[in-house]
Formats: C-alpha cells, sequence, structure tokens
C-alpha cells in the first residue's frame, strides 16, 4: 500500500513535469495582417471554384475578382474573370459577372474590351434586364466611349440614361455631362452626324444645339442662337434642364453705376497707364448714347491707394460698383487674396497665385501667344520644333510656354537657343542648326580618306520642321537672312507679334518673307473708329506702346460681360486686342489674328 501511494505520487510529478514543458514550449500562431486574410480568402475561393459545378464556380470566381479589385490587383482579377464563361451562366448571374469583367477592363484602360463583353448581354435574347441594371450598362458604355474619345458615342449613352433618371438633379448632372462631350466635337462633324437622319428625337435636338452655338461664337450672337434653338425645340429636355454652363447666356450684362480705375500716375508705370487710361476713356465717350445711362468714372492713383485697406474705405464711401486696374504684377497679387471688399475686379496684369472669385485678370500676355503658336504649329503638321528667343527674361517665359503647350499636344522641342547681341549671334547660328556638325564630318573623313576626292555638301540638321522665333522687327529681319543663309530658308517659321513693328515697311521687311505670325487686329486689321480717333492726337498708335490704348479701349468694353463670358466656356465678343473670352479661372484670353509676309508686307490669314 506504501508503495502504490508513493508510485502514484511520482506518475503525478511526472506527469506535472511533462504537463508544464508543453505549456512552456507551445507558440502561438502570429496574427495575419488584413492583406493575408483577403490573399488567403481569394486562395480559397479559386480553390473552391476549381471542383464546383459551373454556376457555383463562377460565383466564386466572381468574389475573389471583387476581392482583387478592391485591392488594385486589376490584371489578376482580370485573369480571374476570363476564366468564366458567361454563356454558361443563368441569366441572373450573367449580368453581375459580364459587369464585373467590363469593370475590370476599364481599370486596365481597355475600353474595347469591355465594349465587347457589355454587347453579349445585349445580344442575349433571353436576358431581360431590370432598370437599375440598363442604367449601370450605359453607365459603363459611355466610360468605355470617354476613353476611346468616341464623344458623340459617349454623348448617345449618356442621352438614353438620362431617360431612364428620376429626379431633376441626376438629369441636370448627365445633361452637363452630355454637354461637355458634344462640345469636343468639330462643327464639320456635328453638320454630318445633323443629317446623317439616323439620331433620336433627344440626340437630333442636342446636335442642333451644340451646332448653332458652335457657328456662333459671339455673346450676341450665341443669345439669338439659342432662342432659335428654343423655338423649334420647346419639348426638348434641354430645354427645361438647360446645361449650366449656358445658363450665363440669359444673364444680364452687370450694370455699374460707378468704376473706379485704379492707375499709376507716377513711376515707371506712369506712362503705358497714361495709354491705358485714355483708352477707357475713350471707350466710355463712345459708349454713351442719348436715353442711356453710362456709369461714372473715379480715376484712383495706385501709387498712393497701395492697400487694399485704403481701397476698400474709398469703394465703400464713394459706393464703387467694380474696379478697373490695378496694373502693377504685385498689387494684382495682393488684391487677389483680399476679402476687404467684394466688387468685381479687372486687373491689368496677372498673378502667379490663386484668385478669389469676382477677380478677373486681362493684359498683353506673350503666354498667350506662345500656347497659340504652338497649337497652330500642331494643326499644321509640325511634330518637332527648335525655340529661338531672346536672352532675356521675357524671352524665357515665352520658350517656356511654348514648349509646355507644344509638348502636352505631343510635339517635342529638338533644340532651343537663345541670342543676345545679333552680331555675336551670327558666329552660334551653325550651332544651332547643326551645319557646324556636318563640317566637322568632313574634315574628319577628309583625314581618313585624302587620296580621294571628296564631294562635299554643307547641310542642317534634319529633325527640325519649323522655327518658333519671338525677336523685335530689326532683329527678326537680320535672324531670318541668316537662318536662311544656313540652309534653312525651307524651314517654316512662326513668330510671336514682335516681328512686326504695327506698320508696314516693305522694303525692310522684305527679309521678313513667309514669316507666320500672330497680332492683335488694332495693329493687322482696317482701322477701328476709335483707333482713328486717338490717332489724331497721338502719333505712337500704331507702335508696340499703341496696343496700350487697345487694351484700355476693351478693359472698359468687356466689363459688362465679364459674368456671361466666364459663364459660358469658348463664347467671345470682338475686341481691339483679339477674340476675348474668360476661362474658370477669371483670366481673359485673346485669340489673336494670323499674318504672313509677303513682298514685305503681312497678309491675314483669315
Amino acid at each position: 500500500m506504501k508503495f502504490q501511494w508513493r508510485l502514484s505520487l511520482s506518475a503525478i510529478l511526472i506527469s506535472t513535469i511533462i504537463s508544464g514543458c508543453s505549456v512552456s514550449t507551445t507558440s502561438t500562431k502570429p496574427t495575419l495582417t488584413a492583406a493575408e486574410q483577403d490573399q488567403q480568402q481569394v486562395e480559397s475561393l479559386l480553390k473552391k471554384a476549381n471542383s464546383a459545378k459551373p454556376i457555383k464556380s463562377a460565383q466564386y470566381r466572381a468574389d475573389a475578382a471583387k476581392i482583387l479589385l478592391s485591392l488594385g490587383r486589376k490584371q489578376e482579377a482580370a485573369a480571374v474573370l476570363s476564366q468564366i464563361d458567361v454563356a454558361l451562366l443563368a441569366p441572373s448571374l450573367r449580368f453581375d459577372i459580364a459587369k464585373l469583367q467590363a469593370e475590370a477592363s476599364l481599370e486596365q484602360n481597355q475600353p474595347e474590351q469591355a465594349l465587347q463583353q457589355l454587347n453579349r448581354l445585349n445580344s442575349s435574347s433571353e436576358l431581360k434586364l431590370l432598370t437599375e441594371q440598363e442604367i449601370q450598362i450605359l453607365k459603363l458604355r459611355a466610360h468605355a466611349f470617354q476613353l476611346q474619345q468616341r464623344h458623340f458615342s459617349e454623348a448617345k449613352e449618356l442621352i438614353r440614361l438620362s431617360q431612364l433618371l428620376d429626379t431633376d438633379e441626376a438629369k441636370q448632372i448627365l445633361h452637363d455631362q452630355i454637354w461637355n462631350s458634344l462640345l469636343k466635337i468639330e462643327a464639320t462633324q456635328l453638320s454630318e452626324l445633323i443629317r446623317s437622319g439616323t439620331n433620336s428625337y433627344h440626340e437630333q435636338g442636342w446636335l442642333e444645339l451644340a451646332y448653332e452655338l458652335s457657328l456662333n461664337t459671339q455673346l450676341d450672337t450665341q443669345n439669338q442662337a439659342l432662342n432659335n434653338w428654343a423655338v423649334l425645340w420647346e419639348s426638348h429636355p434641354a430645354q427645361k434642364l438647360p446645361p449650366q454652363s449656358l445658363g450665363g447666356l440669359g444673364a444680364q450684362t452687370f450694370s455699374a453705376q460707378k468704376i473706379a480705375v485704379l492707375l499709376p500716375l507716377e513711376g515707371k508705370l506712369a506712362k503705358p497707364a497714361n495709354a491705358i487710361k485714355e483708352g477707357i476713356m475713350m471707350a466710355h465717350l463712345r459708349s454713351q448714347q442719348p436715353g442711356k445711362t453710362s456709369p461714372e468714372l473715379l480715376f484712383l492713383d495706385s501709387e498712393k491707394i497701395n492697400t487694399p485697406i485704403q481701397l476698400a474705405s474709398i469703394v465703400n464711401e464713394q459706393q464703387v460698383d467694380m474696379i478697373i486696374g490695378p496694373l502693377a504684377k504685385d498689387y494684382v497679387t495682393t488684391l487677389a487674396a483680399d476679402q476687404h471688399f467684394q466688387v468685381p475686379v479687372l486687373a491689368l496684369n496677372y498673378t502667379d497665385s490663386p484668385a478669389r472669385e469676382g477677380m478677373y485678370q486681362f493684359g498683353l500676355s506673350a503666354e498667350d501667344e506662345a500656347t497659340q503658336i504652338a497649337e497652330r504649329a500642331w494643326k499644321d503638321g509640325i511634330r518637332r520644333a527648335a525655340v529661338l528667343t531672346p536672352n532675356s527674361g521675357w524671352g524665357e517665359k515665352i520658350s517656356k510656354a511654348f514648349e509646355e503647350h507644344y509638348t502636352s499636344l505631343g510635339g517635342m522641342v529638338v533644340h532651343s537657343s537663345n541670342f543676345g547681341d545679333i552680331s555675336e549671334f551670327s558666329e552660334h547660328v551653325s550651332q544651332f542648326l547643326s551645319t557646324d556638325k556636318s563640317k566637322q564630318r568632313y574634315k574628319n573623313l577628309r583625314k581618313v580618306v585624302y587620296t580621294h576626292k571628296i564631294e562635299f555638301e554643307e547641310h542642317r540638321r534634319h529633325d527640325m520642321e519649323a522655327i518658333i522665333l519671338t525677336a523685335l522687327p530689326n532683329d527678326a529681319r537680320q535672324l531670318n537672312t541668316m537662318l536662311a543663309f544656313n540652309f534653312a530658308g525651307d524651314l517654316p517659321i512662326y513668330a510671336t507679334s514682335h516681328v512686326f513693328s504695327g506698320s508696314n515697311n516693305p522694303i525692310q521687311d522684305q527679309d521678313l518673307n513667309n514669316v507666320t505670325f500672330l497680332g492683335t487686329p488694332w495693329n493687322l486689321k482696317p482701322p477701328s473708329q476709335d483707333k482713328v480717333l486717338i490717332s489724331q492726337q497721338r502719333n505712337d498708335t500704331n507702335s508696340r506702346f499703341g496696343r496700350l490704348y487697345a487694351l484700355g479701349l476693351d478693359a472698359y468694353r468687356i466689363h459688362p460681360y465679364l459674368k456671361q463670358l466666364s459663364a459660358v466656356p469658348g463664347t467671345q465678343i470682338n475686341g481691339e486686342t483679339g477674340q476675348l473670352s474668360i476661362n474658370n479661372n477669371g483670366l481673359v484670353f485673346r485669340t489673336l489674328t494670323w499674318a504672313k509676309y509677303k513682298d514685305g508686307i503681312p497678309q491675314i490669314i483669315e
């Protein structure tokens, strides 16, 4: 008995020791991250799919693909979905799988594949789609066409989609999207689509609205075009809920009772400010008509009233409705961020900072010219261009603006150079055109092959399809001659407005023949009555300085239409400094006039 007790005690001790050892050596499994858990779930679903029947297998694969899409693993999701044969599935599941497949294709930027996957649903006679399912398919198709830049096809899907929606709020969003798609279509294509005879009532109405407004870019004619369309299409959905951007056409012009003109009366900007002031006064005088009230002009010296607080005090005290000015860039930047007053401001310079609402910026920006040259060269088929500008701050700005816009279009700047003194640049023109390299290649070859006569013809680089030039008239004449002498006479030259002095000089300007350039209507087109009247008092209206009179004229003339122009993209009014439009940021953009030198005289290119 005693022996048995001891044995039992020994067994207990051994058991306790073993138990203690096992507890101390057991390790817990590490906690899985969310991504690892998702991966495990995907693997489990795919494993089940491999052994399940077709319908259940498709469901497993679809669930796995959803997880992969949520993780951003688009290619893997598409690969999983590609293993599902939609034709074998029941109609209820066929839609879900095809929708998932199309979404995965669109995520991979494969719109054509997405459309094929969605078309299988449309071709299935046994599949009856619910309204909500039709809405989802139309959205996906519209997205696919948007990626393909098939603008009318996108608009057609959105037009069909708008007819399935119930609320005006949802329809308004779609009408804005339809309008944005149609605005991307050229007028000639719109005309062809209108005459096709295959459009529904809704499609035809949208097309005719877009076509009418594309033909009438001027603000007054756009209003009339919109009214004409409304008479013919009184039952059209766009009549009840027009695109919001068109709402500005119906807005009344801004009627100011008192305008403060904020310009420097002394300092380095006093002379240009005086020319702008004369332009404003001429426009004000010419706008006065019997029985029609004109705003009162209050001239303020920006050198003395040089802080927003001072300006706000005068605006409130004098009950000013609007400000034209200031001219100095720093002052414009200060006002752009100021909240002391809310009256509209038409600044006569630009700021690099964001501007508050109600702040418009208008000036003779050389960057405007650079972007228009980039677009013109691209439309003319020029894909590789060289840039030649003055060695100065403004030359560098033009070069940078051109290159940024040109490359965004798909073009390439193959070489960029600048010049100081023209006589010094004559030594470097061969480097600009790489004719020096052809000479050096000849010399190197001559050293090797010295026993035979080698025919040599100097030539320029061949990857240059055009030259973009910024230069004042005298420099431009010499540069054009140098370029032609160095085997670049066949290259088209696109130039900024600086090449034109403002007056015809057919003898001197023979050296500018075939140069294409842009300029203001003020300098290139027959003089307006305003220019004639100012020219009777001033002898510098045809110079580059003379454009400041035109800026003053346009600043006054555009002020009633600021809200309308900014509300409707692409709408313009004719001005002395160009055709004027306003973007969403309140920047006044000038579309300039194109001309080309022929027999020493600029010929306007319509």
